[in-house]
């Protein structure tokens, strides 16, 4: 990590220099606060270690000056003369803790060594973000594409709401990453998987000895996303009790660990998703109506996949690259017959059902093409009793083959199973109709011999 002490005290500078350089950090210093701000902007350190009281330019101004170049840079203050207001003040705007002089080396280490645990972890999750392409052509994804370009430059809370794999994370990292914020980390928090009674220190942190297995301090997601983006995801499935805390940190920007009583300032713009109806939530007395406010500022519809049959071939052809190249195969392809029956499904899974569907194709196809054989086979084996896909109420598509099938058997009966014959019946081609029956199992019934025979 990269340190800055900005501090007049030559032998401060000094000793604070050679126990973080012994620790295997880079440290630079600077006398005042003039060339604390000019070190910041040129530099760009990971922390500064800043005196409150300075020649010029007092520590708070410098706090404030540092903040306002690089937002995500970590602060600490010291001193040895300012009381409890100085303190209160500077955690206000932005700094990470406050030490007072004489220092304690012990506790300027242990500082140092949780911001270094925040920050890593801070870059992990957001290194650990790459931009993946919105693909669509249908003109719900192009109005989706325009809603998400013109919220994304504002710090308003978006609310984004859709069917479970609609792609609703995806949307919101699209607005992330178009955002001021892009720089800084995207943090992602799935409501639902987490236990209910670790959700509050999952987002806030906790202290040390704070419940049981809180055996180290730890920074929580909010204190990570300083700077950027926290995406809370399934948002109604967030515990009650810990809405009300979640709504303090959105209207103060302010925050406590489990078990800590220093108030900490964050910085984060709030992204949420539901496939719930909130509203309803509310009126059930699960969600609170002022923390649905709060959140649904914007509000971003993401439409299901049957509304936009449009975008399944382009999906469909994106997944089956992605997947033959991350597993190393030859690239396939699907054909058109193929392509038109992955269209007719109506994916109660959304997009996240197409990538699975078309990943069996991969898969299991003995060929570079998947073939609407290939499809039929992926999608299991069809029962042969007719009445029990006719008599229940099913979508049309999933209909489709055995409707096909019951056809095209009816058809050849009546030809007396002469297959050039049915096909001109049928206005296709002998090759097409052998084809057909071959991909729909198709099977002429064996004929009882007579007594005298």
């Amino acid at each position: 990590m990269h340190l800055l002490i900005v501090d007049d005290e030559r032998n401060i500078r000094r000793t604070l220099r050679d126990i973080l350089e012994d620790d295997g950090h880079r440290v630079s210093e600077a006398p005042d606060g003039e060339q604390g701000i000019e070190l910041a902007d040129a530099e760009h350190p990971d922390i500064v270690l800043l005196d409150v009281r300075l020649p010029g330019r007092d520590g708070i101004e410098v706090l404030d000056e540092i903040k306002r170049c690089d937002p995500a840079v970590e602060i600490i203050m010291i001193s040895g003369h300012s009381g409890i207001e100085t303190a209160v003040e500077a955690t206000k705007r932005g700094a990470y803790d406050f030490l007072e002089k004489p220092l304690s080396l012990p506790k300027i280490r242990l500082a140092v060594e949780h911001l270094v645990e925040k920050i890593e972890l801070r870059r992990q999750v957001g290194g650990s973000q790459r931009r993946k392409e919105m693909i669509g052509q249908s003109s719900a994804m192009e109005r989706l594409k325009e809603q998400i370009a013109r919220v994304a430059p504002t710090n308003a809370s978006v609310l984004i709401s859709g069917e479970s794999g609609t792609g609703k994370e995806l949307v919101a990292s699209h607005i992330h990453l178009q955002s001021a914020r892009a720089a800084g980390p995207f943090v992602q928090v799935n409501c639902a998987a987490i236990p209910r009674d670790l959700i509050e220190s999952e987002l806030f942190g906790h202290e040390k000895g704070s419940f049981t297995g809180a055996t180290a301090q730890r920074p929580g997601k909010f204190e990570v996303a300083d700077g950027g983006t926290i995406f809370l995801d399934e948002i109604g499935d967030m515990a009650i009790e810990v809405q009300a805390k979640v709504l303090r940190t959105l209207q103060e920007g302010e925050l406590q660990r489990v078990g800590g009583t220093q108030t900490l300032h964050v910085d984060v713009r709030v992204i949420s998703a539901t496939n719930k109806g909130l509203e309803e939530e509310v009126g059930e007395g699960r969600f609170r109506e002022d923390l649905l406010y709060r959140l649904n500022v914007i509000p971003i519809s993401v439409p299901p996949l049957r509304e936009r049959p449009l975008d399944i071939p382009p999906l469909a052809d994106h997944f089956l690259k992605v997947f033959c190249a991350e597993n190393g195969r030859e690239p396939m392809a699907l054909d058109d017959e193929a392509m038109t029956r992955i269209s007719m499904m109506p994916y109660k899974g959304n997009i996240r059902e197409l990538q699975n569907l078309v990943d069996r194709l991969a898969l299991f196809s003995t060929t570079s093409t998947v073939t609407e054989f290939d499809v039929e086979q992926a999608l299991g084996p069809a029962t042969h009793d007719p009445s029990a896909h006719f008599t229940r109420c099913r979508p049309l598509a999933d209909a489709k083959n055995e409707l096909e099938k019951l056809y095209i058997e009816t058809q050849l009966q009546l030809h007396g199973w002469d297959v050039p014959t049915t096909a001109a019946a049928l206005g296709i081609l002998p090759n097409n109709l052998h084809r057909k029956i071959t991909q729909l199992s198709i099977e002429r019934p064996h004929r009882k011999k007579a007594p005298d025979e």
